[in-house]
C-alpha cells in the first residue's frame, strides 16, 4: 500500500511538473515580447526626441507615442538612471544624455579612423619606406585594422585582422595605457604569453611600468620581441576625451632600427599620430 501511495503521488507530481514546464517556454516568449516592446518603446523616444529636436515632458511622450503612462514613467525613470536620457538644462523635460553623445562620439571616431587612419597610414609609410600599422585594443588584443607595406627591397609582411597580446608589441602597450594599475594587471593576467621569439615580457609589474613611461613620453618602441630581427616603434592616437583609441606603428628589420633611424622614424610617428588624433578631436 505504501508503494502505491508513493506511485500515486509521484504520478501528480511529474503532470505538475510537466504543466510548468510546458509553461515556462510561453513564459520565457512572453517575457522577451516585453522586453523587445520596452526596446522598440526607448529607440521611439530617442528618435521623437531626435525630430523635435528638444527636450520632451513624460506626459509628451505618452501623448505622442500612445504609450501607457505607468510604461513611460518606468522607461524614463531607467533611461535617466542610465545616463541615457537627462533633466533638460533649457527647462522643463528631458532630452538625450551623455551616454548617447558617447555612443555617438564613439561612432564618429570609429568612421573617422578608418576614414583618416587609411590617408595617414599610407602617408607615413611613403615618408619612411616601411610597414605602417594602424591597430586598436578589441577583446582585450591587439587587432591590426590598416596596414601598408613598406615599399624597401627589405621589409616585414603583417596582416590585417592580425590579433597578438599586448605585451608583443609597442603599440600594444599605448592602446591600454589608459587603465588603472588594477585593470592592467587583470587584462595581462587574463593575455600574457610568450611570443614566437621567446623573448616577449612576462613580467606583469615590469610590463605596467613599460606601459606607464611609453603613455609618458608618448611613443614606445619594442625589438626581437614579436618577430626575429625586426622591431617597431608606435605611438598613440587620442581622442577628444585624452583617450588612447588606436596606435600607429611603423614596423622595420632589425637592421633600420639602429639609435638614429629609430629616433627618425619615432618623429616621423608621432607627428603622424598627432595628425590622426587632431582630425578626431584630440
Amino acid at each position: 500500500m505504501r508503494s502505491l501511495l508513493q506511485n500515486g503521488t509521484g504520478a501528480r507530481k511529474g503532470r505538475g511538473t510537466a504543466k510548468a514546464d510546458a509553461a515556462a517556454p510561453q513564459a520565457a516568449v512572453e517575457e522577451e515580447s516585453s522586453g523587445s516592446r520596452s526596446v522598440r518603446r526607448a529607440f521611439d523616444i530617442f528618435e521623437l526626441m531626435l525630430e523635435r529636436g528638444g527636450p520632451l515632458t513624460v506626459a509628451q511622450i505618452v501623448e505622442m507615442l500612445v504609450i501607457p503612462k505607468s510604461t513611460a514613467y518606468e522607461l524614463v525613470r531607467t533611461l535617466t538612471q542610465a545616463d541615457y536620457l537627462a533633466p533638460s538644462s533649457k527647462g522643463s523635460g528631458l532630452f538625450l544624455g551623455r551616454k548617447l553623445f558617447e555612443l555617438g562620439m564613439a561612432y564618429r571616431n570609429q568612421v573617422d579612423l578608418l576614414k583618416d587612419g587609411s590617408k595617414i597610414v599610407e602617408e607615413l609609410r611613403d615618408a619612411t619606406g616601411e610597414t605602417v600599422q594602424l591597430s586598436v585594443l578589441e577583446n582585450q588584443m591587439m587587432l591590426v585594422l590598416l596596414k601598408e607595406e613598406g615599399s624597401r627591397s627589405l621589409r616585414i609582411i603583417s596582416q590585417v585582422g592580425s590579433r597578438v597580446p599586448v605585451n608583443w608589441a609597442a603599440a600594444g602597450r599605448l592602446l591600454v595605457s589608459d587603465l588603472d594599475d588594477r585593470q592592467l594587471t587583470d587584462l595581462l593576467s587574463a593575455t600574457i604569453r610568450q611570443s614566437p621569439t621567446g623573448n616577449a615580457i612576462l613580467d606583469i609589474e615590469k610590463l605596467i611600468g613599460q606601459i606607464r613611461k611609453a603613455r609618458r613620453q608618448g611613443y614606445s618602441t619594442e625589438l626581437n620581441e614579436t618577430n626575429e630581427h625586426a622591431g617597431c616603434v608606435a605611438a598613440p592616437v587620442m581622442d577628444s576625451s585624452g583617450r588612447c583609441v588606436a596606435a600607429l606603428s611603423v614596423v622595420a628589420p632589425e637592421q633600420r632600427l639602429n639609435k638614429a633611424n629609430r629616433d627618425r622614424l619615432i618623429v616621423a610617428v608621432r607627428e603622424a599620430a598627432e595628425k590622426l588624433s587632431h582630425r578626431l578631436g584630440g
